[in-house]
C-alpha cells in the first residue's frame, strides 16, 4: 500500500472528526509555541537578573512568566491529547464495526481459505496499529514539526551564521529516513503476518487443549510456537534496530552542531551568557523533536503494513446476493437439474446431479467420505453456487432468491454442534430472540427432550452456558441444537448426524421428537449410521459425486447393491 492510498483510506474514517482534528492541531500548536518560548525567557533571566542587579520585582515577573508558559502549554497539550485519544478510539471502533460487518457478509469460501487466528489478528492487533496513525503519529508530527520550525526560526533570528549548520543536516536526515523506510515496511509486514499465525496457533491449542494432551503433542506445538515468536522477535529487532540507527545518526549530527555552537559562540562570535544559553537551550530542545520526526517513520510504516491487512479484509468480495424474489413460506420442493460443482477448477465434487425432492419428503444422503453429501447441503443453503446447472425451490432458481429469504426457510442441525456464549434461551431463539415468545422456546425444548436438564439449572432458561456450551454435556449440547431447529419452524429441515452425540436411551427419545418434527416438512438427512434412516421416504446413495442408487430402505436392500453392502457391513461389525 502506497502512502497516498493509506492516507485516503484512513481519511474516510477521520473525515467525520475533522473539526476535532483541527482543534487537536490548534491546541498542540499553541502548546508547542508556548514551550518554544522557554529558551528566550531563560536567556533573558540570565542577562537581566544574574548578570545585572537582582531586582525582586523583575525576578517575580520572569518567574510568573515561566510558570504561566509551562502551565498553559501543559493544559493545551493535555486537551489536545484527550481529544486525539477520543478520535483514535472512535476510529478503532468504527473500523472494527465495519470489519465485523464485513465478516458476516463474506462467503463461506473466505473462511475455508483463511485461518481463524489470522482473521482475529486483523480485528485485534492490526487495527490498533492503524489507529495509532490517527492519534499518536499525528500528534507527534504536529508537535515535533512545529517545534522544529519555530526553534529553527528562532535560531536564525538569534544568529544566522551558526544556524546555517542546521540546514546542511536536513538533507542527510531526509535520505537516512528514506533509506530505512523500505526495510521497516518489509519487516513490519512480516510481523503482521506472524502475529496472525501466532493468534491462529493459540486459538487451536486453547480450543483443542484436551486433544493436544491426549496425543502428547505439547512438544510439537511448543516448537511451532517457539519458531513463530522467534521469527516475530527477529523481525521486530530489525524494525527497532533500523529506528535506533536512524536516531543514533541524528544524535551524532546534532552533537556535531552543539559542539560547533559551544566553540564559535565563545570565540569568534563573543555571545553573552544569556544569548549563549538561549541559543544552546533552543538547539538542545531541537534534539527530541528531531528524533521524533525520524522515529515517526517506524510506527508509520507499521501502520501502513497493518493497513494492507485491514483494508484488504474490507475490500474482500462479499457473498453474492443478487436475488430479488422473496420466499415467504416455502412448500419445500427442491430440484437439482444437471448440477455440477467443484471447490476449485482442478476438481469436481458433484457430477451432473439430477434430483427431485418432493414437498414434505424425507430423504437421506448416504455415501463414503468425499462422495458429495455435505456439498449438496452447501449448495442448497447457497454457501456455494453450482459450477453448472440449477437448483430450484418451489420451481424458483435459488440464485434468483434473496439470500436471507432463502435461508429463513431452512433449519439445520450439525453433528459438530456450535453454541454461543449466551443463555439457554438465547441459543434456542438464535436470531429471533426479541420476536420469539417463551411458550415457543419452552415447547421446542420439550420436543427436543431438553426440558429435564434445563429445569435443573440454577437460572433454567436464563442460565449462561459458557463458551460453546462448555457447561453442558455433549448430549445436552446436541439437544439444544435440535431445540433451536424446532423453534425456527422452517419448512426445510437439514440434519447432519443430529443424534450422534446422544446415548442410546436419549437417542430414541430425540429420534422420536425428530420424527414428529419432520411431519409436513421437507427433510434432508446426512447419515453415517444407517439404522437412523430406515424410515426415510427415499435414500440417495452417492459415490464420487454421482448418484448411483436411490429408493427406500427395503428397495435398496432388495437391489443388493452398494447400500446393501454398506448396511450389512455396519450390522455385521
Amino acid at each position: 500500500m502506497q502512502y497516498r492510498q493509506f492516507v485516503s483510506r484512513l481519511f474516510i474514517y477521520l473525515k467525520p472528526h475533522i473539526g476535532k482534528l483541527v482543534f487537536v492541531s490548534v491546541m498542540m500548536m499553541l502548546a508547542t509555541a508556548l514551550e518554544s518560548s522557554i529558551p528566550e525567557i531563560t536567556g533573558r533571566i540570565v542577562d537581566d537578573l544574574f548578570a545585572n542587579d537582582r531586582n525582586s520585582q523583575t525576578a517575580f515577573i520572569y518567574a510568573f512568566a515561566l510558570f504561566g508558559v509551562i502551565t498553559l502549554s501543559s493544559i493545551f497539550a493535555l486537551t489536545s491529547t484527550a481529544a486525539s485519544s477520543w478520535v483514535s478510539n472512535k476510529v478503532i471502533m468504527d473500523l472494527r464495526v465495519d470489519m465485523f460487518d464485513k465478516l458476516l457478509k463474506l462467503p463461506k469460501s473466505y473462511f475455508d481459505k483463511h485461518p481463524t487466528g489470522k482473521t482475529l489478528s486483523k480485528l485485534t492487533f492490526d487495527v490498533e496499529q492503524i489507529a495509532a496513525a490517527a492519534s499518536t503519529i499525528w500528534l507527534d508530527f504536529i508537535k515535533s514539526s512545529m517545534t522544529v520550525i519555530i526553534l529553527i526560526g528562532y535560531l536564525f533570528y538569534k544568529n544566522w551564521q551558526l544556524s546555517l549548520s542546521l540546514i546542511v543536516l536536513l538533507p542527510l536526515v531526509y535520505f537516512t529516513v528514506k533509506l530505512s523506510s523500505g526495510r521497516m515496511r518489509s519487516a513490519s509486514n512480516k510481523v503482521q503476518d506472524s502475529m496472525g499465525s501466532m493468534t491462529h496457533l493459540l486459538d487451536e491449542n486453547i480450543s483443542a487443549n484436551s486433544l493436544v494432551k491426549i496425543y502428547h503433542a505439547q512438544n510439537q506445538e511448543t516448537n511451532k510456537f517457539n519458531n513463530l515468536i522467534k521469527n516475530i522477535r527477529q523481525q521486530r529487532f530489525k524494525v527497532d534496530m533500523t529506528g535506533a540507527l536512524n536516531t543514533s545518526f541524528v544524535n551524532i549530527l546534532i552533537g556535531l552542531s552543539l559542539g560547533s555552537v559551544v566553540y564559535f559562540s565563545s570565540t569568534s562570535l563573543q555571545m553573552t551568557a544569556g544569548e549563549f544559553l538561549s541559543f544552546f537551550t533552543a538547539m538542545g530542545m531541537l534534539v527530541k523533536p528531531a528524533k521524533n520526526l525520524v522515529n515517526i517513520n517506524k510506527p508509520l510504516q507499521t501502520a501502513m503494513a497493518a493497513a494492507e491487512s485491514v483494508f484488504g479484509l474490507l475490500d474482500e468480495i462479499e457473498e453474492k446476493n443478487q436475488g430479488k424474489k422473496l420466499l415467504t413460506k416455502s412448500q419445500g420442493a427442491i430440484s437439482f437439474n444437471n448440477v455440477s460443482f467443484g471447490y476449485s477448477e482442478d476438481s469436481t465434487v458433484l457430477n451432473n446431479i439430477n434430483l427431485d425432492i418432493k414437498s414434505g419428503e424425507t430423504i437421506a444422503l448416504v455415501g463414503s467420505t468425499g462422495s458429495g453429501k455435505t456439498t449438496i447441503i452447501q449448495l442448497i443453503t447457497r454457501f456455494y453456487s453450482p459450477s453448472q446447472g440449477a437448483i430450484t425451490i418451489d420451481g424458483v432458481n435459488i440464485k434468483d432468491l434473496e439470500i436471507d429469504s432463502l435461508r429463513s426457510q431452512i433449519s439445520f442441525v450439525d453433528q459438530n454442534v456450535r453454541l454461543f456464549n449466551d443463555t439457554v434461551r438465547g441459543n434456542i431463539a438464535l436470531g429471533q430472540l426479541d420476536a420469539m415468545d417463551d411458550k415457543t422456546i419452552e415447547h421446542a425444548a420439550n420436543i427436543a427432550n431438553a426440558t429435564d436438564f434445563i429445569e435443573k439449572m440454577d437460572d433454567q432458561f436464563n442460565t449462561q452456558i459458557g463458551e460453546d456450551g462448555t457447561k453442558l454435556s455433549g448430549g445436552q449440547r446436541q439437544r439444544l441444537a435440535i431445540a433451536r431447529a424446532i423453534a425456527k419452524d422452517s419448512p426445510i429441515l437439514i440434519l447432519d448426524e443430529a443424534t450422534s452425540a446422544l446415548d442410546s436411551a436419549t437417542e430414541k427419545q430425540v429420534q422420536a421428537a425428530i420424527d414428529e418434527m419432520q411431519k409436513d416438512r421437507t427433510t434432508i438427512i446426512i447419515a453415517h449410521r444407517l439404522s437412523t434412516i430406515k424410515k426415510a421416504d427415499r435414500i440417495i446413495v452417492l459415490r464420487q459425486g454421482n448418484i448411483i442408487e436411490q429408493g427406500s430402505h427395503q428397495q435398496l436392500l432388495e437391489q443388493n447393491g452398494e447400500y446393501a453392502g454398506l448396511y450389512n457391513h455396519q450390522f455385521k461389525n
